[in-house]
């Protein structure tokens, strides 16, 4: 399989390192805009993976090279200008570089499937599910399925249990408007029943990335994680259950626009969508949460039209 990997900033580079230890490419395509960058990334990698059961072939290229990917994982993104954590300020920067290059990578791979990592990742993944052509189950973001490992974490720590036991769905917005939604939450098949506590650990979940782009000045390892689940189980069709972010159909009254939702992952992309029973309150964050990236949609088109 071959995947080509677009942006090697902190987080793209630790995607790729992932990616080379899981062995989960045959082929390894890095691009960035800094040429030099992306032939040191590929001979460090080539290295790694020299040590490893696994073959991944790893080699540097351009936006052109990318032609015949089955998998495209977008990560590129404008340099941070301040330690500003919030996920919209460099939307604009970050939407202009991928209006001039999905055209490139659509043309040469009309059949990938594209996973959005960069932020904001519903507004980017919406963008690019309208630039590329693509059909909507091709065209997906990671969205909240870090921000629900966040969250099963911590319900498993105070549960004492493991975390993969716990049933829980962080959906919605990948932001400020995220929903646990506890409502339908279980373990062993027991219900959580929403209460203070779990609304309490739901705030933690959410804040914590805060909490380490303010220390380190990003966050990359979390992210990989959450990008290898996605691409492990589009390789071998594996069919994990994972909040994505895609377009929303007619869900609680919403609809076109790009939001998390559980959906099945598999070899040809989302292959199924869930559509959980929320409560009125987890309905309502859900909505804000559609406003917001209905809002800034409409804010970013017209800077697209003027260059187009």
């Amino acid at each position: 399989m071959k995947v080509s990997l677009v942006g090697l900033g902190k987080v793209g580079s630790a995607v790729a390192h992932a990616i080379v230890l899981k062995g989960l490419a045959d082929e390894l395509v890095l691009v960035s805009r800094r040429t030099e960058i992306a032939k040191s990334e590929a001979d460090d990698l080539n290295h790694a993976a020299g040590l490893e059961e696994h073959s991944v072939d790893v080699r540097a290229g351009g936006d052109l090279d990318t032609a015949d990917s089955d998998v495209i994982l977008y990560c590129d993104a404008s340099p941070a200008k301040s330690i500003d954590v919030d996920r919209y300020s460099a939307a604009r920067d970050n939407l202009q570089r991928l209006h001039e290059r999905i055209p490139t990578f659509a043309a040469g791979s009309p059949q990938a499937i594209c996973v959005m990592v960069t932020n904001p990742v519903d507004v980017m993944t919406w963008f690019a599910l309208q630039m590329s052509g693509f059909p909507q189950e091709r065209v997906f973001g990671v969205g909240t399925l870090l921000d629900t490992a966040r969250l099963r974490r911590l319900l498993s720590e105070k549960l004492s249990v493991h975390a993969s036991d716990v049933r829980a769905y962080v959906i919605g917005e990948h932001g400020e408007d995220q929903v646990a939604s506890f409502s339908t939450a279980s373990l062993g098949g027991e219900s959580m029943k929403p209460s203070e506590d779990l609304a309490l650990l739901a705030r933690q979940a959410a804040e914590s990335a805060g909490k380490i782009y303010r220390t380190r000045g990003f966050t990359n390892y979390g992210i990989a994680g959450a990008t290898m689940m996605i691409l492990e189980s589009i390789r071998n069709n594996r069919r994990r259950t994972a909040p994505v972010s895609m377009r929303i159909n007619d869900y609680y009254g919403v609809k076109d626009v790009c939001l998390s939702l559980p959906a099945v992952i598999g070899r040809r992309g989302i292959e199924r969508v869930l559509r959980p029973e929320l409560n009125e309150a987890e309905q309502a964050a859900f909505h804000r949460g559609a406003s917001r990236i209905r809002e800034a949609i409409e804010v970013l088109t017209p800077s697209l039209e003027a260059v187009s």
